[in-house]
C-alpha cells in the first residue's frame, strides 16, 4: 500500500485519532474502537493486525522525495530556472538547453519577443538575455533591436 504524507499528516490532525495512535504505539489495544481504528489503518498508521507500522514514515519520506533530477534538470523547479550555475560546463548546458528549448531557427525576433520567452523560465529577464548573447547562444543585432538563435558547432 502506497501511503502519501498528506494522509498521514490529515489523520494526525484529529485529536481522537492521534490519541489512538499513541495507544497504539504504547501497546495498547486500539481495535475496540473500529472507527478509529480503520482510519489509522487505512493511513498507513497502523497494520491490519493492529500493531505500529514502523516502517511507514520511512516509506512515506522516501517516496516524498522523489528522484533527483539529472542533467540541467537539477537547476530548474517547476520549469523554472532556479538560477544560472556558477560552474561554467553547467551554466553552458543551460543556456544550450534553453536556446534550444525557446527560441526557433531561423527566426528573428524582437526585444519585446525575446523577453516574453524568457519570462517563461526566470523572473530575472535580463541577467538570462545578457547570458545566452554574452556565450554566444543568441545573436543580437549591432542596434540591439533584434535577436536571432546562434548557429552553434559542437
Amino acid at each position: 500500500m502506497t501511503v502519501s504524507w498528506q494522509k498521514v499528516f490529515s489523520t494526525l490532525a484529529s485529536e481522537p485519532l492521534r490519541e489512538a495512535y499513541a495507544r497504539a504505539i504504547l501497546g495498547e489495544d486500539v481495535s475496540a474502537r473500529s472507527r478509529e481504528f480503520s482510519k489509522l489503518v487505512e493511513s498507513g498508521l497502523l497494520l491490519s493486525d493492529g500493531s505500529v507500522n514502523d516502517g511507514m514514515f520511512k516509506d512515506v519520506l522516501g517516496s516524498a522525495a522523489g528522484a533527483r533530477p539529472r542533467g540541467v534538470d537539477r537547476f530548474f523547479h517547476e520549469g523554472r530556472l532556479d538560477g544560472l550555475p556558477a560552474g561554467q560546463v553547467d551554466r553552458l548546458a543551460v543556456l544550450e538547453h534553453l536556446a534550444d528549448r525557446l527560441f526557433p531557427l531561423d527566426q528573428e525576433l524582437d526585444e519585446p519577443a525575446v523577453n516574453l520567452l524568457i519570462a517563461t523560465v526566470t523572473g530575472d529577464i535580463p541577467t538570462l538575455r545578457r547570458a545566452l548573447v554574452d556565450f554566444g547562444f543568441l545573436v543580437r543585432n549591432p542596434d540591439g533591436t533584434r535577436y536571432r538563435r546562434a548557429c552553434r558547432l559542437n
